[in-house]
Formats: structure tokens, C-alpha cells, sequence
């Protein structure tokens, strides 16, 4: 609601946004293999950790991984930051 003078405007109420969701590398460049987009952010998190879970080898480096999510006006904006998102267990 606005107030203007002594009138008052209503703004429509706007439509629900469909969000997607992606994966930012270390250098907060999208993901050159977990390149997807997801609808929800606990989708895009189970792909990143079924992925890391194949590539987790004792001497494979930690895997910085963020999430960014796109905004109204088409552009995408950083959800999470990059880090490391699972640490392989030792044996």
C-alpha cells in the first residue's frame, strides 16, 4: 500500500517467482561440472554430495562449491558462498 496526498494506491500483488539454483566454483565462476539448475536448493545440495561422494579420494583436494540463486530480473545472486561442502572421512 502507498499513501500519496490523501488518496492510497494499491500495488498489485506480484506473481511468485520461479527461482533456480546453481553451483559456483572457488573462484565464484559457475561450476564446470556441477552444471545444472535446480528448483530447489536441497536437490542441488544432494547432486553436489552424490558427486563429491564418487570423487572423494584420500588425496582429492577439498571442493569449494556455492549456490547462487537467480533473481526477479534474470541475473544471479550468491546463496551460499564457496566451501568446502563435505570432507572425506578417513578410513
Amino acid at each position: 500500500m502507498q499513501v500519496i496526498g490523501s488518496s492510497v494506491r494499491y500495488r498489485k500483488a506480484s506473481q511468485p517467482i520461479e527461482r533456480s539454483y546453481r553451483f559456483i566454483d572457488g573462484s565464484c565462476e559457475p561450476h564446470c561440472q556441477l552444471d545444472g539448475q535446480y528448483n530447489s536448493v536441497d536437490d542441488a545440495i544432494a547432486d553436489a554430495i552424490a558427486w563429491i561422494g564418487d570423487h572423494s579420494e584420500p588425496d582429492h583436494p577439498a571442493c569449494l562449491i556455492g549456490v547462487e540463486v537467480s533473481s526477479s530480473n534474470g541475473e544471479w545472486r550468491t546463496y551460499r558462498v564457496p566451501a568446502p561442502l563435505l570432507c572425506p572421512l578417513s578410513s
